[in-house]
């Protein structure tokens, strides 16, 4: 005959504390893409707030924030937004003679990321315009993916999709290296885009990297691209094995509960 298990108070709380675990696990495989929106939602909303710190004047919070996303991307000025300042920056870009008018270092790039904007251009945001795509792209097929997902099952992108989707910021993002490196500039000439295209937009259109030119809409849709292509791919894949471990985690739970009122 089988002896049944010795009820002590020690014993109660073992089997309180993996019915909390067993909770919490199954909390989060029920909840896990609110978990990562969320986060991603916090994350973009971080990078725009730290130039808004700095005009409010809390430096010190803002420059530990800069160093935080430093390690995300290359924070240059001339690839990133302003905000605030006497010029009343909102999503606003400048040129590289601009900004070493007002104190920002050429000499490499490691010297011009440490610009973080004045009191008149404002001040520009954690991180660069290619980064800021790549996770909008993420958040917004996130959140898309949360309004299908019930009601329709949403195929995964195959391995080969995720390539493609990804090729044109590989692409972009190895020709801006290799022009920044060896500085060829045509990147920064961008002629290759005038034949292309017949010379049909303004020259500005075609140089620099101000809001609205060639490079601009390059690096976002390129990093829009990536991002949504990364959440198809990778999401689909999440989910059926979070949904796994909920129903293994409910059957857990279900066994721990009817031990816990045998008990009693």
């Amino acid at each position: 005959m089988q002896q049944k298990p010795v009820d002590t108070p020690s014993s109660r709380r073992f089997a309180h504390l993996v019915l909390m675990l067993q909770t919490g696990v199954y909390w989060i495989a029920r909840h896990w893409l609110l978990l990562f929106n969320g986060f991603w939602a916090l994350f973009l909303g971080g990078i725009f707030l730290t130039p808004l710190l700095m005009v409010a004047g809390f430096e010190r919070t803002a420059n530990v924030l800069y160093t935080l996303y430093g390690s995300t991307c290359h924070q240059l000025p001339d690839r990133s937004y302003f905000f605030g300042g006497e010029m009343r920056a909102f999503f606003s870009t400048y040129d590289l003679a601009t900004l070493i008018a007002h104190g920002a270092n050429a000499t490499n790039e490691l010297t011009l990321r440490a610009f973080r904007g004045d009191a008149v251009l404002g001040y520009k945001t954690a991180v660069g315009f290619r980064c800021i795509a790549e996770y909008s792209g993420v958040l917004g097929m996130g959140l898309l993916y949360a309004l299908v997902r019930h009601w329709k099952r949403l195929p995964r992108l195959p391995w080969w999709g995720l390539v493609l989707m990804s090729l044109p910021m590989a692409i972009d993002g190895t020709s801006h290296l290799i022009n920044d490196i060896t500085g060829w500039g045509f990147r920064d000439t961008n002629t290759w885009a005038m034949a292309l295209t017949g010379n049909m937009f303004p020259p500005e259109f075609y140089t620099g990297t101000q809001l609205w030119s060639l490079n601009w809409w390059l690096r976002t849709l390129t990093g829009l691209l990536f991002g949504a292509g990364v959440v198809w791919f990778a999401y689909p894949l999440l989910n059926e094995g979070m949904c796994e471990i909920a129903d293994e985690a409910k059957t857990a739970l279900a066994q721990t509960r009817q031990r816990l009122q045998a008990n009693v």
